[in-house]
């Protein structure tokens, strides 16, 4: 599966969501994620593709799974958690804790769980990880904000909204 190109694959993956076929593209991203397991030494990018298709679970308000996928694709955080896979991670998060504060979706309390050890780990790996990738436009003095800060921000939010 990892010989196919990644953009290839997540195309598929997209139609198949857009058809509401999704258990075949679950089948495929969990066939995509054993294969990488399995090949750790070479670098992929067939990770995008699960967290591109769990940004559209989470656009098409699934955020349960959608959320689970991108938590899922990042372990171990220490090796895939980088400026662009934060990026994608926050938005979904973010998006979900608004429409959790609006009382629009209940999310279960596993997976709250789940974006909580998955916020910690970021905290711990992001200390060295900026969240904006051009930081040539950083001005002199300006602070660099890293992935660190923004997940213990996030993660302080969702305990208030799970009213911890």
């Amino acid at each position: 599966m990892l010989e196919v190109s990644a953009i290839v694959l997540a195309n598929l993956c997209v139609c198949y969501i857009m058809t509401n076929s999704n258990e075949e593209a679950e089948e495929i991203m969990k066939r995509v994620e054993r294969e990488e397991n399995v090949n750790t030494d070479k670098k992929s990018f067939h990770l995008s593709i699960i967290i591109i298709i769990g940004t559209l679970y989470c656009a098409k308000s699934n955020y349960e799974f959608g959320i689970s996928r991108i938590v899922r694709a990042l372990e171990p955080c220490e090796r895939k958690l980088g400026v662009d896979t934060w990026f994608y991670s926050k938005r979904c998060l973010t998006s979900m804790m608004e429409n959790i504060a609006k009382c629009v979706i209940v999310i279960r309390d596993d997976v709250l769980i789940e974006c909580l050890q998955f916020l910690e780990a970021c905290e711990a790996h992001g200390h060295e990880i900026p969240t904006e990738a051009n930081l040539f436009a950083v001005r002199p003095g300006e602070i660099v904000r890293m992935v660190s800060h923004e997940a213990r921000l996030l993660r302080a939010l969702l305990l208030q909204l799970m009213d911890y």
